[in-house]
Parts: structure tokens; C-alpha cells; sequence
């Protein structure tokens, strides 16, 4: 697993850029045996852990 960047980096003036996310998900289903995430989503899957016990 590999956590990078946050889903912050995809808006512009806090609008969400289609471009940036397009590209951004592209690039993380090309890479095979490694599951890319952003740090937003390590922390909304760690909550659903914690909230689910």
C-alpha cells in the first residue's frame, strides 16, 4: 500500500478539478500490486474500523 497526498490536491479554489482527479485515478489503476491511496481515505478507512468494533 502506498499513502500519498490528500484529496485537497485535486481542487482548485476549492472546487473539485475533474481534470486532476481523472488523471489522478488513471495513474492509480495502472499500477498493479500496490494499492494507492490518498491520506483522506487511510483516515475514513480507519474510522469505519474504529466504528464498526
Amino acid at each position: 500500500m502506498l499513502v500519498i497526498g490528500s484529496l485537497n490536491e485535486f481542487t482548485d479554489g476549492g472546487a473539485a478539478n475533474p481534470e486532476k482527479m481523472t488523471s489522478f485515478e488513471q495513474h492509480r489503476r495502472s499500477i498493479q500490486d500496490v494499492e494507492v491511496i490518498t491520506f483522506d481515505e487511510l483516515y475514513e478507512r480507519a474510522c469505519f474500523i474504529v466504528q464498526d468494533r
